[in-house]
Formats: C-alpha cells, sequence, structure tokens
C-alpha cells in the first residue's frame, strides 16, 4: 500500500477514533448536590479541556495530511492523555447519590473510549490499518453511547453540544481527522 493510500486510510479511521474522546463523568462521596450543581462544576471542568482540544486536532490533521504519521499518533495519544486527566478530575466531583449509577458509566465509556484512542495511536503509528479501523470502529460505537447518555443527563460542555470538531462531532478533547 502507498503511503498516500496509508494516509488516506488513516484519515477516515482517525475520523471514526476520534468520537474515543470528549466527555465526563463524577465521583461519589461527600455531601449530595444537586444535579444541575453537578452538571454545572462537570461542564466547567470539560470547558476548561476545549480550548487544547482544539489544538491538539489541528496538528493532527495537518500531521495526516503531510504524511507524518509520527506526529499525527502523538498528537492522538495526548488528547487522550488530556481527555483521561479531564476524566480523573471528574471523578473527583460528588455525583448526585440519585444519579451515580448514570455518572458512573458515563466515565466508564469515557475510560473505554480513551483505551480505543490509545489503541488508533498505536496502529497509525506503526502504520497499522486494519488495527487502526477496527479502533476507529469501536471509538465510533462507544461515542455513539457515550454521547446518548452524556447529552440524556443533561450536559453540555461534556455531551456533545460541546462539541468542537471541524469536521464531526467531538467531545472537548476529542480529535476529528478529516476523512478522504
Amino acid at each position: 500500500m502507498s503511503r498516500t493510500r496509508f494516509v488516506a486510510v488513516c484519515l477516515t479511521g482517525a475520523a471514526m477514533a476520534a468520537a474515543a474522546l470528549g466527555g465526563c463523568g463524577g465521583g461519589s462521596g461527600g455531601e449530595d448536590v444537586s444535579k444541575e450543581e453537578y452538571i454545572a462544576k462537570a461542564d466547567a471542568i470539560c470547558a476548561q479541556y476545549a480550548p487544547d482540544s482544539v489544538t491538539l486536532e489541528r496538528q493532527f490533521n495537518q500531521s495526516l495530511k503531510s504524511s507524518d504519521l509520527e506526529s499525527a499518533a502523538q498528537d492522538f495519544a495526548d488528547q487522550a492523555a488530556d481527555f483521561s486527566a479531564m476524566l480523573d478530575e471528574l471523578e473527583g466531583l460528588n455525583a448526585p447519590e440519585a444519579d451515580q449509577a448514570t455518572v458512573t458509566q458515563i466515565i466508564a465509556l469515557g475510560r473505554q473510549r480513551v483505551d480505543a484512542a490509545k489503541q488508533a495511536a498505536d496502529a497509525i503509528a506503526s502504520g497499522d490499518k486494519d488495527t487502526m479501523i477496527a479502533a476507529g470502529k469501536k471509538a465510533s460505537v462507544l461515542a455513539g453511547k457515550y454521547y446518548q447518555l452524556a447529552d440524556g443527563f443533561g450536559f453540555q460542555a461534556c455531551g456533545s453540544t460541546g462539541s468542537t470538531g471541524t469536521t464531526g462531532s467531538t467531545g472537548p478533547t476529542g480529535v476529528t481527522g478529516t476523512t478522504s
């Protein structure tokens, strides 16, 4: 497979894997907070990560367009690390007692999305087209489940409303590759 063809496949797979990033969740313990208070605090955390997400998305797309797969993979891995840090912060928030199960599920989906993004980044770096596509498909399915749950819970910046991608839906720390 030519390098140009591989980059085109990377772009397509990256768009699917991009959905692996972005979102929020929460922790338990401490005094019970209202759902509205929790959402406000979580969305504020997610919003803090949005500017870096936009920068990493731009770098990722530029790296792919210039066939610099190593840099593209690093940009994607950096975004996965940022998203994981965001999830850690969100996990530290006190979730409403009545909503703890939903918040736990949102965080679990977020962690699964990070794992899929890491797999995609590794595959991009190694030139493993099949693994990259599989990770992208998995990420796409997880993104759909995540956004359905997060949006239904009422998140804005942590849900699809906070998406910042230029060519598709991403969360505050999601990357969207250009498809071709």
